[in-house]
């Protein structure tokens, strides 16, 4: 059996605060093969590190990343940039970087390209028009479209048009994923799956030969149960 790759969602949050350093720094720690997280703007044009759109009710577009790190502070974690990321993970684990907000897609990816190979990440997002940037301007790129139940309409007829390298449903679509929608497809594309959270999950995915990776919230225990697979 092929080794799956594994990625820790946001890091390993349940050690450290999600998308931050410290929890970056705990999926490296784990083992994980990649790092998973969330990139979008502040006002002032900051590529910032947060899943969430507001924080504390405070809408992360209207403010300041200066404003953003106070906040996150009197909440015991401190919002990183993108080059925090960066430095932190250069030759020492690759990235899933999930495209939160479209017009952020050139700018991450031409900085990630300055301390970066090309297949030593891969760019996904819920949001075609992301890909349609990645496959106009930066063809040498993997990418990955993400889906979920609220976001997979007309899902077959978006990834023949779009052509992602990898489709990265929830795990609550891998039936949906492996018996219906890729052994449709015209060409080659494989899964990668997110909220991959217990143990029986993890060993559903893992031993599907469709399956390239998962991510999830406890990569060390997804690291242990990809060496047994593995024997």
């Amino acid at each position: 059996m092929l080794k799956k790759l594994i990625g820790g969602h946001r890091g390993s949050q349940k050690k450290a605060h999600e998308n931050t350093i410290e929890s970056f720094s705990a999926a490296i720690s784990d083992g994980a093969d990649f790092i998973e997280f969330d990139v979008r703007y502040s006002k002032d044009l900051k590529l910032i590190i947060h899943h969430d759109p507001a924080l504390k009710g405070h809408i992360l577009k209207e403010m300041n990343y200066e404003e953003i790190i106070k906040l996150s502070e009197s909440l015991g974690y401190k919002v990183p940039l993108l080059e925090d990321v960066l430095e932190l993970c250069k030759g020492k684990i690759k990235l899933d970087i999930e495209i939160k907000e479209p017009e952020t897609t050139e700018e991450t990816i031409e900085k990630t390209l300055l301390s970066f190979k090309p297949d030593e990440f891969i760019t996904t997002s819920f949001h075609d028009s992301v890909l349609t940037k990645i496959n106009n301007n930066f063809k040498e790129l993997k990418k990955g479209l993400l889906f979920d139940d609220t976001t997979k309409k007309d899902l077959r007829t978006r990834i023949l048009n779009l052509e992602p390298d990898f489709v990265l449903p929830d795990c609550n679509n891998f039936d949906f994923t492996v018996n219906d929608l890729i052994p449709s497809l015209p060409f080659e594309t494989e899964a990668v799956y997110w909220n991959v959270n217990t143990i029986e999950e993890m060993r559903k995915t893992l031993k599907n030969n469709l399956t390239k990776g998962i991510i999830s919230d406890f990569p060390d225990i997804a690291v242990k149960e990809n060496h047994c697979f593995q024997g």
